[in-house]
């Protein structure tokens, strides 16, 4: 079978280019690809004709499929489309209407319609690779989002969270990092409690290779609920993971997403869980790049045999 031309679209934000890498890395283990990258932060889309499309994506011929993520790649993804007769399966929910595209998953509190051209998934799709084998149990390691539209910071209530988790797991060393939202100063509170086993790392301190391999390490994660995107790479990972809480501010398809992961058993939330003991694995696996891919691949399918799902 001839390999699948695929063009990929990217705005270069770090949460779209790992969803793309996660289903493009899922796709390549179970097809034969070909592959062509334009990433619109380096450089600006041009609508042009055919040669010059193929110019831009640096291909010989027009693609079969164009897979994009991020609003300001619907547009170039549609010109492709329209031109050179690609079929287009974008990684959100659109901005504009879904019939424009053939295929589109979405996170479940974006509401997907039932439609079998567009897939709902747990959260955002991610470049995690589950690991459940040779976890350093005695390790664990703590993630703090910070200032947000859906849930009420608090450093107080973040930091006598931390404390509990420390001071009832004396054997387990913490690791603990922010994110660029942290408040300024939060750490160094943290730091002036003088907990023996608690490590504080920030971000700012680690490589952009860091998260995913101390994912796969270590025993357990907690993770401050508004970071949604750590959250659903935690559970990805296979780390048993926690949900540090924070107040609401409003409902939102956030707080309801991330209520939905502690009742699906995929999480536990902090008010639930005995802190005496190791964090409980997930009820089941969650690989949702490796699901869109085999679901993707199955659409790719019928529309070359002319069969439908």
């Amino acid at each position: 079978m001839t390999a699948r031309r695929i063009w990929i679209i990217t705005d270069g934000r770090l949460g779209h280019l790992n969803q793309l890498r996660g289903l493009i890395g899922r796709v390549q283990d179970k097809a034969d690809v070909e592959l062509h990258w334009l990433d619109l932060s380096l450089r600006p889309f041009s609508y042009a004709g055919r040669r010059g499309l193929l110019r831009q994506f640096d291909a010989q011929e027009k693609p079969d499929w164009v897979i994009a993520a991020g609003s300001k790649t619907h547009l170039p993804m549609l010109w492709c489309k329209w031109l050179v007769g690609a079929k287009a399966f974008l990684l959100m929910r659109p901005s504009l209407p879904l019939w424009l595209f053939d295929a589109v998953c979405m996170p479940y509190h974006d509401s997907p319609p039932k439609r079998h051209t567009v897939l709902g998934t747990y959260g955002v799709i991610n470049h995690i690779i589950p690991s459940y084998q040779g976890r350093n149990q005695h390790q664990g390691l703590i993630l703090l989002g910070g200032i947000n539209t859906h849930f009420c910071w608090d450093n107080a209530v973040i930091i006598e969270q931390l404390r509990q988790i420390a001071a009832s797991s004396p054997n387990t060393e913490w690791l603990v990092s922010d994110s660029p939202r942290t408040p300024v100063g939060l750490l160094q509170e943290l730091a002036n409690l003088a907990l023996g086993n608690v490590k504080i790392l920030p971000y700012a301190e680690t490589g952009s290779g860091w998260l995913p391999k101390i994912l796969s390490a270590v025993g357990q994660v907690w993770v401050s609920c508004d970071s949604v995107s750590m959250v659903y790479e935690s559970v990805s990972s296979g780390a048993p993971t926690g949900l540090l809480d924070l107040e609401p501010l409003r409902e939102s398809r956030v707080t309801k997403s991330m209520a939905q992961l502690a009742t699906s058993g995929l999480a536990t939330a902090f008010v639930s869980a005995d802190l005496t003991r190791p964090l409980a694995p997930a009820e089941r696996p969650l690989w949702e790049a490796d699901r869109v891919a085999d679901w993707w691949l199955k659409i790719d399918g019928c529309m070359l045999d002319g069969s439908h799902l």
